[in-house]
């Protein structure tokens, strides 16, 4: 009985305990999961971010040069507006990017060639705003050259978000991988831990249906016993009144 009430404890632990490493797998799974998607989601607004910064600081970039055509051709400083205050905004947006972009050497590298071009793109419209005021015309030279500084700015920017944007997709493919594969191992795991709850579970009563019958063979020997020893007080007693041809019939021993 002993050897029994063992047994039954080891296979409950037993049980127990590989359900429970199985809980725990799957819960780290899940886990993982979980910080894989948010990780994604945090780099998708990382690229969004970047994104946003660089179209607004080529946006910026855009009015500074709109208003200096519209000043060159008219000559009314009105023009200048979209022009002024522009390079602090745009110095703005840069600070911005290479903040977003500290832990990229790549694209720190890009930033301070964009940082380059603006600059010459200021200088240029600095000096033609410049000119005119003193009433030298344009030189074609000049625009012509600022109109290349201008496409290699957004040439730059370009590259830099579809770079951002090949990352992300390599980062979100790895990602969609794990997420795919996170519902099996969770789906494995719940059978496997089905399947070792019944297992267990048939041991178990296994072990207590044995023990019920042990517990019943003992309980007819008790009550054997006791029949027995009845018998044999009952003639005991006969032989002690003086009835000495009383005897123990095998049946009644039975």
């Amino acid at each position: 009985m002993t050897r029994l009430k063992q047994s039954s404890k080891r296979n409950l632990l037993i049980g127990f305990g590989c359900s429970l490493i199985i809980l725990i797998l799957s819960s780290a799974v899940s886990y993982i999961s979980i910080n894989q998607l948010l990780d994604s989601q945090r780099d998708v607004e990382h690229t969004v971010e970047i994104e946003s910064n660089l179209n607004g600081l080529i946006s910026r970039m855009k009015d500074a040069e709109t208003g200096q055509r519209g000043f060159l051709l008219t000559g009314d400083e009105t023009f200048l507006e979209p022009y002024n205050g522009a390079r602090a905004e745009i110095g703005d947006y840069v600070n911005k990017i290479q903040l977003l972009t500290v832990d990229q050497p790549h694209h720190q590298k890009d930033l301070a060639s964009l940082e380059r071009l603006i600059d010459t793109k200021f200088s240029l419209i600095d000096n033609s705003i410049k000119n005119k005021k003193r009433g030298i015309p344009p030189a074609v030279a000049a625009l012509t050259f600022g109109k290349r500084v201008m496409d290699s700015l957004r040439n730059a920017s370009s590259e830099m978000i579809q770079r951002e944007n090949q990352v992300m997709i390599l980062k979100n493919k790895r990602m969609n991988g794990f997420v795919a594969f996170t519902p099996i191992m969770i789906g494995i795991a719940a059978l496997l831990s089905m399947g070792i709850t019944l297992l267990f579970y048939f041991r178990v009563s296994k072990d207590a249906s044995i023990a019920i019958d042990l517990q019943n063979e003992l309980k007819a020997k008790e009550e054997k016993t006791v029949r027995q020893i009845a018998v044999v007080e009952g003639i005991a007693k006969k032989i002690a009144g003086g009835d000495y041809n009383a005897r123990v019939e095998r049946a009644d021993l039975e």
